[in-house]
């Protein structure tokens, strides 16, 4: 019967925590001046890149804006260089008393209202500019673009902003995850005990993903924002992950297994999942003394690996346990037993 001989192996320390995808900045995409939407220039759902025209909204009513806008101002300038051809034309025939005092200070306030008006003029032109290039909606991010909820004829802009869509930032992907106060202070522990490590590497403390797929994501990512206190209600606290992604396989609200790797531990004993049974709740494994005699064992089974799990406690390097025939054996008998002794080589079908 195969028995396998268990050596110890190098397994990483990690925390396992459920995060869900963010995408971060998410902008909400509004029109911020009113009039009826003439189109929209992109395809929903897909990426949009930053400064992409998203949205046209009918221009001409702010084209005219513009025009009268400016047309007021080129007559403003007219009226405040004539008003100091006046100053200067007076200020000479004051000094010989060919005016009064009176008339030279009407001049010298009319072209001050002037020089004013022409300021505030150059304000409205300016103004007038803004709320037409307000016309061309363009995306302020590269991310995924959601869906329109305005359609092309709909007057917009009135009243509140009206939501056209919204965009997400997607690379990198953010995970939102919530830990337990125990696990924050083994992360809090073992950044003070690697201090130095730490600084030499220049790293963060990295995270490997699982999907929903169960595949393991092939970009690793890291921790970069903890928050400043524990939730007093869950006992959790919230933290955040950046994970490249770069084919934008992972879109905002998916989620996945997020496990941060604290360290490694060397003789892990790792042994297939099939070579367990469990009754009324416990975990056993079948022995295989030295005598070749077959005893039930309980264990204490840690995380899953793949098709292996972590076994905490009850067993240790060197042990042999059966892969085989459970329903086979009592306790106490002898087989002949086929060693192997690489877990990769165990096939449990």
């Amino acid at each position: 019967m195969k028995v396998l001989e268990i050596k110890g192996t190098r397994v990483p320390v990690i925390i396992e925590m459920v995060g869900q995808a963010v995408g971060i900045p998410t902008v909400n995409i509004t029109a911020r001046v009113e009039g009826y939407l003439q189109n929209w220039s992109f395809r929903e759902g897909s990426v949009v890149n930053k400064g992409q025209l998203l949205f046209t909204i009918e221009p001409d009513k702010y084209v005219n804006n513009v025009d009268n806008a400016q047309a007021d101002l080129d007559s403003r300038i007219a009226a405040w260089e004539k008003a100091k051809l006046d100053v200067e034309r007076l200020k000479p025939l004051l000094s010989t008393n060919a005016i009064s005092q009176n008339d030279y200070d009407v001049a010298v306030m009319t072209e001050r209202q002037t020089r004013a008006a022409v300021e505030s003029a150059k304000a409205k032109l300016s103004d007038a500019r803004l709320n037409l290039s307000y016309t061309s909606i363009t995306s302020p991010i590269t991310g995924f673009i959601g869906k329109v909820n305005v359609n092309p004829g709909n007057l917009v802009g009135h009243g509140d902003a009206t939501l056209l869509t919204t965009v997400s930032a997607i690379d990198p992907i953010y995970f939102d995850v919530q830990m337990n106060e125990r696990d924050y202070l083994n992360i809090s522990r073992y950044i003070v005990e690697n201090k130095e490590k730490l600084a030499s590497s220049q790293s963060a403390l990295k995270v490997q993903v699982t999907l929903a797929d169960k595949r393991v994501y092939e970009h690793l990512g890291e921790i970069d924002f903890v928050d400043r206190a524990i939730n007093p209600q869950t006992g959790t606290i919230a933290l955040r992950a950046a994970v490249p992604n770069p084919d934008r396989l992972i879109r905002p609200g998916s989620f996945a297994t997020v496990n941060l790797i604290l360290a490694e531990v060397e003789n892990a004993v790792v042994i297939p999942q099939g070579a367990t049974q469990q009754i009324q709740g416990k975990n056993f494994v079948f022995a295989v003394g030295k005598d070749n005699k077959v005893n039930r064992i309980p264990v204490m089974l840690g995380r899953n690996m793949g098709n292996l799990v972590i076994v905490n406690a009850g067993l240790k390097p060197g042990n042999r346990i059966l892969l085989e025939g459970f329903q086979k054996f009592q306790e106490g008998m002898i087989i002949k037993p086929v060693l192997i002794r690489d877990t990769a080589k165990v096939d449990m079908k």
